[in-house]
Parts: C-alpha cells; structure tokens; sequence
C-alpha cells in the first residue's frame, strides 16, 4: 500500500478509526489489528463485563492513537513499513490501554 494512503488513513485526529481509514489499511495490518485486539480484550474480560459501553468506548480511542503511533514509526529512517507498524501497534495497544484502566480506578475512588 502507498505510504500518501495508508497515512491519510491514521492521520485523522478522532477518537476512533473511521471506515474509510481502515480500508486505506493493508489486508495484513487489519489482521494484526484485530488479533491484538482480541488479545487485549481477553486479557480485560472482566472490567469489559463490569462496563461494557465505557470499556468499547476507551478501547476504540486506544486503538485509535495505537494505530497514529503506529503509522509515524512506519515512516521512520530504518522502518519496514507495514511490519513496522504491526509491531509498534502491538506493543503500544495494550499499554494505552491498561494505562487508561489504570487512571479510570485511580479517579473512580
């Protein structure tokens, strides 16, 4: 995929991925994406059940700045592109958000 497209996909400054971002996205980066985001909400079951709507709600916006993070490393002097950006998004979609569960308890009492 051309680097002008997939960064117009990422670049966008919502809070979710839109559809037309994510069709701007190579077959093989939606994959990871989503095998990373099955991984995370495995691993967060039990807060998903306790607040299911604020849980969707906090993981779209992670996974949003996830793929942003993602996408300015893919265009890095040593990057690899799509490989690049699957793995930076691997390893920044579960600290995003575990870090905004963490905060969400910290304010909650």
């Amino acid at each position: 995929m051309p680097a002008k497209t997939r960064a117009a996909a990422t670049d966008m400054r919502e809070d979710i991925l839109s559809p037309a971002a994510l069709s701007a996205l190579s077959p093989g980066v939606i994959s990871a994406m989503a095998a990373v985001g099955a991984a995370v909400i495995k691993m967060h079951k039990a807060e998903m059940a306790k607040r299911p709507e604020w849980f969707w709600h906090l993981f779209a916006k992670c996974e949003a700045k996830a793929a942003r993070i993602a996408e300015q490393a893919a265009h890095g002097p040593h990057a690899c592109g799509d490989a690049t950006f699957i793995e930076v998004y691997a390893k920044t979609m579960p600290t995003l958000l575990l870090k905004g569960l963490e905060t969400a308890h910290t304010s909650r009492h």
